[in-house]
C-alpha cells in the first residue's frame, strides 16, 4: 500500500494511524522524499521491502507502475494554502520564507502565488507525468482536464482531510488490518501571529488560486462518500427494516423510502411523504408474486407538473413504463410496471427540480424553505387492474332484402 502524501493535507496524522496497522519494520514513513529519476530504484525497494509506504515524491516516479492500493488525502483548498503559507513563514530555510514574513498576505499572493496555484491538483499530476514538460507543450489547464480524470481512477482511495478519523476504521473493514494508534494526531501548527482572518480573506481573494484544487476537493468529498456507503452497507447490509421507512407491507412485499424524502406527515389520505431536496427519490421495493406495479398517489405538487414525475430502474437507470389516473383534481394515481425488474429492486423518481415554497407561493403564503416537489402517499404493490372485456352491441336480425319481380329478357332479332 502506497500512500502519496501531497504537503499540508494531515498526512502524518494518517500514515502514523495506517503504520500501526502494520507489524513492525513492514511500514516505512516519511522520511525525506523520492526524487525521480534519481531515487526509483530506491523507491522500487521501499514498496517490495514493507507493507505500508508513505512519502513526498517529486517527479513521475508513479508513471509506470501499476500501484493497486494508492491512498491520496486531499485538503479543503483554502485551509491547505493556509497551512502552507504558514509552514513556509516559519521555516528560515525556505526559498520564500523572508517574502512570506515581510509582506502582507495579498501582496504576497500577487507576487508569489504561482507557488500556490492549485498546488495539490499539480503535486498529484506531477507524479505520474513529466508536468514540467508537459505544461509547457499544452498548457496547465488542457493537461488537467485531459489527465486527471484518468490518473484518479488509479486511486483505491481518495480521501478529505476532514474525513481521516472515519476512514481509518472503515479502511479497517475494507482491509482486514486493525491499527493500534486509532487516534494518534500530530503536527498541530504552532501559535505563530498569523493574523488568520486576514490570511483566509487574502486567499478567498485570488480564487484563481484554488480553481481546480476545489473541484479536486469536491470530487474527493463525492467519491469518498459513495465509498463509505458502500463500506458501511458490507459491514450491515441493509435488510428491508420494520422501520418508519417502510411505507407498505402485505404478503412478503414492501416498499421502503430510502434516499430524497422527508419525513412523514399527517396528511387527508393518511401518512405520506414530501420528496426532496433533490430532484432524485429512491425507492426499494421487495415484491411478493403477483406484485407488479409500484402505486401511489400525489396529492400535492410544488412548482412542477404531474407529468414531471418520472420513474427509473435505479441500477440500469432506464425508464419505467408508468400510467397516470387523474382520481380528483388533486389527486393522481400513478401505477409503475415494476414486472421486468427483480423481485428485490430499487426505482429512482426524478424532477425536473425542487422548489421551496418561498419560490413558488407568493408574497406571505407558505413561505417555507424546504425544497420539495410533490407530496405522496397510499404506496401499495399489486397486480395490474384487470380490463374489464367490451361488451358488443348486439347484433340486429338482417331483414332479407326484397324480391323484386323481373320481366324475362327479351330474345334479340336474329341476323
Amino acid at each position: 500500500m502506497f500512500y502519496l502524501h501531497i504537503p499540508k493535507t494531515g498526512g502524518q496524522t494518517l500514515a502514523r494511524r495506517l503504520a500501526s496497522a502494520f507489524p513492525p519494520g513492514r511500514a516505512h514513513q516519511q522520511v525525506g522524499q523520492f526524487t525521480y529519476p534519481t531515487d526509483c530504484e530506491r523507491f522500487s525497494r521501499c514498496l517490495t521491502e514493507h507493507d505500508f509506504v508513505e512519502a513526498h515524491v517529486t517527479g513521475e516516479l508513479l508513471s509506470q507502475r501499476n500501484l493497486a492500493d494508492l491512498l491520496v488525502t486531499v485538503r479543503e483548498p483554502v485551509a491547505q494554502i493556509m497551512s502552507n503559507y504558514r509552514h513556509i513563514r516559519r521555516e528560515p530555510e525556505r526559498r520564500l520564507s523572508r517574502a512570506a514574513r515581510e509582506l502582507d498576505p495579498g501582496s504576497f499572493f500577487d507576487h508569489f502565488g504561482d507557488f500556490f496555484t492549485d498546488f495539490q491538483s499539480r503535486y498529484l499530476l506531477g507524479a505520474f507525468l513529466p508536468l514540467a514538460i508537459e505544461e509547457q507543450r499544452r498548457g496547465f489547464w488542457a493537461l488537467a482536464v485531459q489527465q486527471l480524470p484518468r490518473l484518479l481512477d488509479r486511486i483505491r482511495w481518495l480521501v478529505p482531510t476532514d474525513r481521516i478519523d472515519d476512514f481509518v476504521p472503515l479502511w479497517e473493514d475494507d482491509t482486514g488490518h486493525r491499527a493500534a494508534e486509532r487516534d494518534y494526531a500530530t503536527n498541530h501548527a504552532p501559535q505563530d501571529g498569523v493574523d488568520l482572518a486576514a490570511l483566509e480573506a487574502a486567499v478567498r481573494a485570488r480564487p484563481a488560486l484554488f480553481a481546480l484544487d476545489n473541484v479536486l476537493y469536491h470530487y474527493a468529498v463525492s467519491r469518498y462518500a459513495a465509498w463509505s456507503a458502500g463500506v458501511q452497507q458490507r459491514r450491515a447490509p441493509w435488510d428491508y427494516p420494520a422501520n418508519a421507512s417502510r411505507v407498505f407491507h402485505e404478503e412478503g412485499g414492501g416498499i421502503w423510502l430510502r434516499g430524497g424524502w422527508y419525513p412523514s406527515e399527517t396528511t387527508g389520505y393518511g401518512p405520506g411523504n414530501w420528496a426532496g431536496p433533490a430532484t432524485r427519490s429512491d425507492i426499494a421495493v421487495r415484491r411478493a408474486p403477483g406484485q407488479r406495479e409500484l402505486a401511489f398517489d400525489v396529492i400535492v405538487i410544488n412548482g412542477i407538473t404531474h407529468t414531471d414525475i418520472t420513474p427509473f430502474d435505479a441500477r440500469s437507470f432506464t425508464q419505467l413504463p408508468v400510467k397516470r389516473e387523474a382520481i380528483t383534481h388533486d389527486r393522481w394515481r400513478y401505477r409503475i410496471d415494476i414486472a421486468a425488474l427483480p423481485e428485490t429492486c430499487e426505482v429512482a423518481l426524478m424532477v425536473p427540480d425542487c422548489y421551496a415554497a418561498i419560490n413558488v407561493f407568493p408574497e406571505g403564503d407558505h413561505a417555507g424553505l424546504e425544497r420539495r416537489s410533490f407530496l405522496a402517499t397510499g404506496w401499495t404493490l399489486s397486480a395490474p387492474p384487470v380490463a374489464k372485456p367490451r361488451r358488443r352491441p348486439a347484433r340486429q336480425a338482417v331483414r332479407p332484402a326484397p324480391v323484386r319481380k323481373t320481366r324475362p329478357a327479351e330474345a334479340l332479332p336474329a341476323e
